[in-house]
């Protein structure tokens, strides 16, 4: 060990000493600014790898005999190694000589050429040797930059704050005895070989009693005359707890009209009434998940949902972390990533799959009809109808269910029942049964694994045996099971499905198999599917099966590049082909053709044509589809041997504007939805209220927390449609879109409730913003001097929100302006303030800017400071 000590001694002393050594400027703009210490030989500037690496939070560590470095990146696996010692360097796992004139052992560093830099980390160093200022570019973010932007990230997560309901509630309900709403119009006009038939649809929808209204008009004009009826006639009062769906009340809505029956399977239509306790906006979450685990210490480890990051954390000194994740209704893919302090990335995936069958622990849900059937049949002596059903979330793992049917339509006994379980195994595995006596008993169940590997399965026994002329035809069981493999085929996802279904029958049995696989080569997508049946007749030892050869089909999609090199009318085309081939023949049977191109913007070409080989005809389409502003026009022309068929249609629909009782045309249906009429405006004698006469500021400046239809209207109001009727919506107002900078809300950001079938007007007072100055003065015994430099902290009154950091002048005056209507606070930064060694009576200054039409303006705010006695 002495010789090998006194060997390096000796080499060292023998390394070649730098030329020079200099203090470089290093800027980045995830690192930050720093001087680095370079040795020169000659123009080269040798670096200090290990301080380069800690700045970059590039993992690494000693070598055994701790003069040399070593790790792995870009990733783990991807091994580096510098041994200055025994003159070795190990890039990628593959060794090399160390010339001992391409690095420096200094005493506090290692010192490399910058050549290796970029062949190990892939960074190259630019130096500037008159203003010695060193820069860096890289092939790869590095990890400190990919640290930086998950703190923004993780930033403007806490930035957000809470929940919606926090969002303070500006406009809620606001019932109307008559509210005037909207109109859906389509009109058909079909021509064929048989004649010419013109149909239409009316479907109006208002407020009436403060419930909403609608119903439709159907039509047919032919040479007999006209035909008409109504349909989906009803009123509905909504009750205030139909707009909480995180509670449990007794009531929600009180439906009069034609109305269907909640029924599991015997659903049918009345004209009665319906109460049900069940929210009118669907419930979003049904549990909290925990979400826990193991990992190195002080690793950061983040939660994602659908892709979205919710939450993080850093793992504790043992390395556990923990989160409740809120599990909502649909498909839920949950991700864990865990960042190392060794640079590794570990990734973990959850997926489950919440039905909207299941209800939270301890919520009762119910479901009341009656009424008289719309279409009863002549041999029943009463067309009364009613209908119950409830459901019980025992756990919000398990929920069961129970309805009835009362009336002479359900038979001899007048009764019809039902009953089912839903449960949730392990979070992720699914079970149903669903049991109606005399009827049937049914099981399925279900999993979808953090792979995307889906399977599915089904059994039905039925409790009635089918009628002679039905044994053929009607199963006595059945049950199909389905799997779906994903995979990746040449870097591309793909996948692969297997399915089969059986019919048990009093005389045989009946199935079928299919399987589909889809695969992609750049643009160019592929989906095959085989479908083939199975027959079987007879019982017992005299059961004969058979399998009939079934049909292949193959499916291709593609669509053209928007390249400059492609004629205009071909750019960004969709083609797809189909072609089926009948195993049992050897034959193709049908091929079919598609082509679809976008035409002026908003309208749609679409060209067909289908060949039946088998029986030697074909058919020819073509189709074009346009939105204009106001109304959506629909052609169509079929041709076949023999005959043709050609449709015009027209539809959109017609709003009444709250504000100039004017009709809002649009091209999409707006019944059962709502709209707004965003109205800004100076407020000029300050009552928060639009008065005749006063000016209104045309903006799209506002930004809704779903998704909404935009268009400012040439009289200043901004409108916004296809929103959901009695959602709760969160409006923020993007001051930095108004026309004029000095103008700004009292309130940036508030809730409203959509109103059912019309449009709200929601009047938004602008005001000029404020303007404050002062100064920071210092006691000193030759009189008062200001301080320049001073960072001031300007804050929300009671809260920590930083609204702007004001540097103070050189003569201690500062000033800032563009400040909202509202409390603030202001004070120095205390880390200045100490190294002052300073004190100042009025730490904090509290004002509050008004809400003035031609803004409000503070002066004086004035800081008086005084040296700390020694």
């Amino acid at each position: 060990m002495l010789v090998f000590c006194l060997g390096v001694a000796s080499e060292l002393r023998a390394q070649q000493e730098p030329d020079g050594e200099a203090l470089l400027t290093f800027s980045h703009p995830s690192i930050g600014q720093y001087y680095v210490n370079a040795a020169f030989f000659g123009d080269v500037g040798f670096l200090p790898l290990g301080e380069f690496l800690s700045l970059a939070e590039i993992p690494y560590e000693q070598t055994e005999n701790k003069l040399g470095l070593q790790g792995g990146y870009p990733s783990p696996k991807e091994i580096w190694k510098i041994d200055p010692v025994a003159g070795v360097i190990w890039i990628n796992g593959v060794s090399e000589s160390l010339p001992a004139d391409n690095f420096y052992l200094g005493e506090l560093d290692l010192f490399l050429h910058p050549d290796y830099f970029k062949r190990i980390f892939g960074i190259e160093f630019t130096v500037n040797l008159y203003a010695l200022s060193l820069s860096l570019k890289s092939e790869r973010p590095l990890p400190i930059e990919e640290k930086k932007k998950r703190e923004a990230l993780r930033s403007r997560l806490m930035a957000r704050g809470g929940p919606q309901e926090d969002v303070p509630m500006a406009l809620p309900r606001d019932r109307a005895i008559l509210g005037l709403g909207m109109v859906d119009y389509a009109l058909n006009l079909d021509q064929s070989e048989s004649g010419r038939v013109a149909s239409f649809q009316l479907r109006g929808g208002g407020e009436f009693l403060g419930g909403d209204i609608q119903g439709a008009y159907t039509g047919t004009a032919t040479k007999e005359g006209l035909e008409g009826q109504f349909s989906g006639l009803r009123w509905r009062y909504v009750l205030p707890g139909g707009l909480k769906p995180n509670k449990n009340v007794l009531l929600s809505s009180i439906t009069l009209g034609q109305v269907n029956t909640t029924s599991t399977t015997n659903g049918v239509s009345l004209t009665g009434f319906s109460l049900s306790n069940n929210p009118i906006i669907p419930r979003q979450e049904l549990d909290v998940f925990v979400v826990d685990g193991y990992t190195e210490r002080d690793s950061e480890v983040e939660l994602l949902i659908g892709g979205q990051l919710v939450d993080f954390m850093r793992a504790d000194e043992v390395g556990y972390y923990r989160f409740n994740a809120p599990v909502t209704y649909g498909t839920v893919r949950l991700t864990l990533r865990i960042y190392t302090p060794q640079g590794e990335v570990i990734v973990q995936d959850r997926q489950l799959q919440i039905p909207f069958s299941f209800l939270p622990k301890g919520f009762v849900a119910y479901n009341i009809q009656g009424g008289r059937l719309q279409t009863a049949p002549d041999s029943i002596a009463s067309d009364l109808i009613g209908h119950a059903d409830i459901a019980i979330g025992l756990t919000n793992a398990m929920t069961v269910r129970a309805g009835l049917n009362y009336g002479e339509y359900w038979g001899v006994s007048k009764r019809n029942t039902s009953f089912g379980l839903s449960t949730r195994i392990f979070q992720q595995y699914l079970f149903n049964i669903d049991y109606l006596p005399e009827q049937f008993y049914r099981a399925n169940a279900s999993v979808f694994y953090a792979n995307n590997i889906n399977i599915s399965s089904q059994f039905s026994e039925y409790l009635s045996l089918p009628t002679e002329e039905n044994a053929g035809s009607q199963p006595i069981r059945d049950a199909n099971l389905n799997v779906f493999i994903p995979f990746k085929l040449f870097g591309r996802f793909s996948g692969i499905r297997f399915g089969g279904e059986k019919q048990w029958l009093l005389d045989g049995y009946k199935g079928n198999i299919q399987s589909d696989f889809n695969v992609q080569f750049g643009k160019l997508a592929a989906r095959f599917n085989y479908r083939a049946q199975l027959l079987g007749e007879g019982n017992g030892e005299n059961l004969s099966s058979e399998f009939t050869p079934g049909i292949l089909t193959g499916a291709f999609t593609y669509s053209l590049p928007r390249s400059p090199s492609l004629p205009v009318f071909v750019k960004g085309m969709f083609i797809r082909s189909q072609v089926r081939y009948n195993t049992a023949s050897s034959q193709l049977t049908n091929v079919n053709l598609q082509l679809s191109q976008t035409l002026f913007k908003l309208g749609r070409l679409n060209v067909a044509y289908d060949r039946d080989l088998a029986n030697g005809s074909g058919q020819f389409q073509i189709g074009f589809l346009y939105d204009f502003l106001f109304f959506r026009s629909s052609s169509q022309f079929s041709a076949r041997k023999g005959g043709y068929s050609a449709r015009q249609s027209f539809s959109g629909s017609i709003g009444i504007d709250p504000i100039a009782g004017a009709l809002l045309p649009s091209n999409r249906d707006q019944v059962s939805r709502s709209g707004v009429s965003v109205r800004m405006f100076i407020d000029q004698n300050e009552n928060g209220k639009f008065d005749k006469g006063e000016e209104i500021v045309p903006a799209k400046a506002v930004r809704l927390d779903k998704s909404g239809n935009m268009l400012l209207g040439s009289d200043g109001v901004l409108r916004i449609t296809q929103l959901q009727s009695y959602w709760t919506y969160a409006l923020q107002i993007e001051s930095q879109a108004l026309p004029d900078p000095t103008l700004a809300p009292k309130e940036k950001k508030f809730g409203f409730v959509a109103e059912p079938n019309r449009f709200k007007i929601i009047d938004i007072p602008l005001y000029r913003t404020g303007i404050i100055e002062g100064n920071v003065l210092l006691n000193l015994p030759a009189g008062e001097q200001g301080v320049g430099g001073l960072r001031l902290l300007l804050k929300r009154k009671g809260t920590e929100e930083l609204v702007e950091t004001i540097r103070t002048f050189a003569d201690g005056s500062y000033y800032a302006f563009g400040l909202l209507p509202g409390g603030y606070q202001l004070e120095i930064d205390p880390k200045q303030l100490e190294f002052l060694n300073a004190k100042t009576e009025n730490s904090i200054l509290e004002f509050e800017i008004k809400a003035l039409v031609d803004g409000d303006y503070l002066d004086g705010l004035n800081f008086k400071l005084e040296k700390n006695e020694d």
